[in-house]
């Protein structure tokens, strides 16, 4: 048995909890956020078997996309005492897709 632990954005969650739903995927959803971007996150936990990692992980990469964002960032810092109209530097970074990891589970049980 694996734990599969799922980081994707908000905005990808929704139909990919859809499909995992109907594919019979027991998913329970936690709000995250990211440290590096500082935006929402879904962070998805999933025990499943062995068997069903490579399914889960396809229907996982099949709607968490991967795209570009511009994000804007501090200038560096200057020596020079100069009134500096940019007040941050734009950057392309690329954002979406999604974080997996699967962990082995030693024993499930419920109560």
């Amino acid at each position: 048995m694996k734990m599969i632990l799922t980081i994707v954005r908000n905005e990808d969650a929704p139909l990919l909890l859809n499909e995992l739903n109907e594919k019979k995927y027991y998913v329970t959803k936690l709000a995250t956020t990211g440290g590096f971007l500082k935006k929402g996150n879904t962070t998805l936990l999933m025990g499943i078997e062995d068997e069903q990692v490579e399914e889960v992980c396809e229907i996982i990469r099949q709607h968490s996309g991967k795209r570009q964002q511009i994000m804007y960032t501090p200038p560096a810092p200057s020596n020079v005492n100069v009134y500096n109209s940019v007040s941050s530097v734009p950057v392309n970074v690329e954002v979406g897709g999604a974080t997996i990891f699967i962990l082995p589970v030693e024993e499930e049980r419920k109560v």
